[in-house]
Parts: C-alpha cells; sequence; structure tokens
C-alpha cells in the first residue's frame, strides 16, 4: 500500500526553502553572490546561488545607495543543469518538483501571510511578515522573456502593497521634477513614448508599471520598480540607434525584446517623481498630425481601468479609488494622432501645467 505525504503547508515550505538554500549555499560557496538593489527606492538584500541568476537580477535592478536597513530579503538558487549545482540536495527537504507541483498552488495563503508561486520555471514563496522570499529555478530555459526583464513580478506586486505602494499599469517620464504618467491598454504606445522621452533627456522611472503612493490628499508619487523596457521588435524600427542594446530570445512568442534604460542612459534613471500629469497615447490616423487634447476624467478612468484589473489579487476597489483621485488631482490629456518619437517629447512636456521645453531644445538668451 502507498502512503500519501500530506501537502506541505505555506509556512514549511517557506522554512524547508530557506534550509536547502543555507545548505546549498555552503554547499557552493563559489556560486554565492549578494547583490543590494533598489525597488521603488527600497532597499532589498538578494543572495544567490547560480551566476546567470545573479546577473539577471543586477540587470533588472538598479543597486541601492546608501545603508538603509533592508525593507526585504530574497534568496534565491538555480537548478537549471548548466550551473552544475546538484538540485538533489534539496531532497532531503521534499523538495523534488513533482511533488512541488503537486504541493503548491500559486496563490495566498488562508491567512494571508504567505504567496506562493509556481512557475513554469520558478518555485519561490514570500513571508509578507518577515519580509523575505525564498525558492528556486527549476529551470532557466523555461523562463520568458518577461520573466528576465521583471523578475519575480507578480509576488513582488504583494510586497509592494503591505508597504503601501499597489503596482499601477502605466509607464512613468519625468522632467525637472515633474512627472508624466503614460496609461493605456498594450500596444497604445506606452513605451514607444516613455522612450522616445528618455532619448530626448527626460529622467525615467518606467514604460509599463509603476509603485503609486499617496502622500496626501490629491498628491500622488509614482516609484519605479524595474529599470528594464519591453519593446516591441516593430517599435525598435523607430530607434535603430538602440537595436545594438537590445535583448531578444528567438523563443519567445511575444516579439519583444528588452532594452535596459541603465545601458541606454544611466544618468536619466530616476527612483521617485511627484506624478503632475497624465498622457493617453491613441494610435489612430484619422488624427492627422500629432498633438493633445484635453481628456476628460471618465475617458481617461475607461481608457487605464481596464490594463489595471488583471493586477488582481493586488488591486482592489480602494486602488479605483486612488485612480479616480489622481485623475481628478492633474491634467489628463489625449495624445492623438501620428507623428516620429523625435517629435513626441516636445508634446509631453507641453501636458505639464507649467509647459517645459525638453533638453536640447531650449534657446539661449
Amino acid at each position: 500500500m502507498t502512503l500519501h505525504q500530506p501537502r506541505l503547508s505555506c509556512s514549511e515550505l517557506h522554512l524547508r526553502l530557506q534550509q536547502s538554500f543555507a545548505q546549498l549555499s555552503a554547499a557552493y560557496p563559489a556560486q554565492l553572490s549578494t547583490y543590494d538593489f533598489s525597488i521603488a527606492g527600497r532597499r532589498v538584500v538578494g543572495r544567490f546561488v547560480g551566476a546567470e541568476l545573479a546577473r539577471i537580477f543586477r540587470t533588472a535592478f538598479e543597486p541601492h545607495a546608501g545603508d538603509a536597513p533592508p525593507a526585504l530579503e530574497i534568496c534565491l538558487w538555480d537548478e537549471t543543469p548548466d550551473t552544475g549545482i546538484d538540485p538533489r540536495l534539496g531532497l532531503s527537504h521534499r523538495l523534488n518538483e513533482q511533488q512541488l507541483r503537486q504541493d503548491v498552488v500559486t496563490g495566498t495563503s488562508v491567512t494571508g501571510r504567505y504567496v506562493c508561486h509556481i512557475a513554469e520555471g520558478w518555485l519561490n514563496i514570500l513571508d509578507l511578515e518577515q519580509p523575505a522570499l525564498v525558492g528556486c529555478v527549476l529551470d532557466r530555459s523555461r523562463f520568458h522573456l518577461h520573466e528576465r526583464a521583471r523578475p519575480l513580478e507578480w509576488p513582488l506586486r504583494f510586497w509592494l502593497r503591505r508597504i503601501g505602494l499597489p503596482v499601477l499599469h502605466a509607464g512613468l517620464v519625468s522632467q525637472e521634477g515633474a512627472g508624466i504618467l503614460i496609461g493605456g491598454p498594450a500596444g497604445a504606445g506606452k513605451s514607444t513614448l516613455a522612450l522616445a522621452c528618455l532619448d530626448a533627456g527626460f529622467g525615467f522611472l518606467s514604460d509599463d508599471k509603476i509603485g503609486l503612493e499617496t502622500v496626501a490628499p490629491g498628491v500622488f508619487v509614482g516609484h519605479r520598480l524595474y529599470r528594464s523596457i519591453l519593446a516591441s521588435v516593430d517599435m525598435l524600427q523607430h530607434f535603430p540607434q538602440h537595436r545594438p542594446q537590445a535583448h531578444r530570445l528567438e523563443t519567445d512568442a511575444l516579439n519583444k525584446a528588452i532594452l535596459m534604460a541603465s545601458d541606454l542612459f544611466p544618468d536619466r534613471i530616476q527612483a521617485s517623481s511627484p506624478i503632475a500629469a497624465v498622457i493617453l497615447p491613441r494610435r489612430d490616423g484619422s488624427h492627422g498630425e500629432a498633438k493633445l487634447v484635453p481628456a476628460r476624467r471618465v475617458e481617461a478612468m475607461t481608457r487605464m481601468l481596464p490594463n489595471c484589473l488583471p493586477l488582481y489579487p493586488t488591486w482592489d476597489s480602494s486602488d479605483i479609488g486612488r485612480l479616480s483621485d489622481l485623475l481628478r488631482a492633474v491634467p489628463v490629456h489625449w495624445l492623438e494622432g501620428t507623428a516620429p518619437p523625435t517629435h513626441l517629447p516636445q508634446l509631453v512636456a507641453q501636458a505639464l501645467p507649467q509647459p517645459i521645453e525638453p533638453p536640447g531644445k531650449r534657446h539661449q538668451p
């Protein structure tokens, strides 16, 4: 008779993963590295067993400057065959992949303390009370391009909400301390607009997602999470100067490439910015030459909300109210029509309450 072992609880799984990480760290000290990086301006201490895994995180996140106490600890190891790391060491803790896929379900624990995430190439669990995330890469070759550009995006959304920074699906650039939020659905042109602004000298925070903080009634700050830009291959045709820096997986079906804003313009990466305006790019050749058109708040809400709702369960009714408050607090404009990307930054700057001419365009007295 075969006896079925009981499923691992979230707390037990977290403990066993921690034990395995400690064992593997001791067994492979040459493969262990530490990287202090920044997420939404908070210091995160990352410990990685596996050189390529560490490189992915060093690429995706800015290093943290300063010695603030860590807000989060991340411990991960890589079981991909090319690492030479023996995954059998984890078997003493009952952590073989087949058993884990039977035991672990992506989601939150009943108490809400733990966030489990099992994907094609990942297994990790986040303890929101410690706070600490621990886990392993089951096979790095199963990573999608998105997971390389923005690792751990799903569990990190729970941690960001916990510290009061729910994730908003929008891009963000800044001009002389004033942030311009770029909203809209996939394919609307958020990444194109963000990259065009970065090229023109704007500060860069994100082309896709930010941490949104309410600092006072009607006052909002956006925080950078990653420093990557996920650009469509078609979009890169407008930026031939950046094609050499683009990284693409030929097996990826998204037809996307990764650009690292810090590789392009390291001095233009910004951690946070108050939001002073919202722009909604709308690709429609019927509007002719590109122009800014004031948008009603209800139009902006209708445009942005469908892109945010898939962030559930880390996005709820309170965030709908927060987005509504933001759209009431700052000017909102459509960016209609078509124009070469080099012509767009000047329009973006005009969306600010006090228009600021982009760098390189100012006339000396």
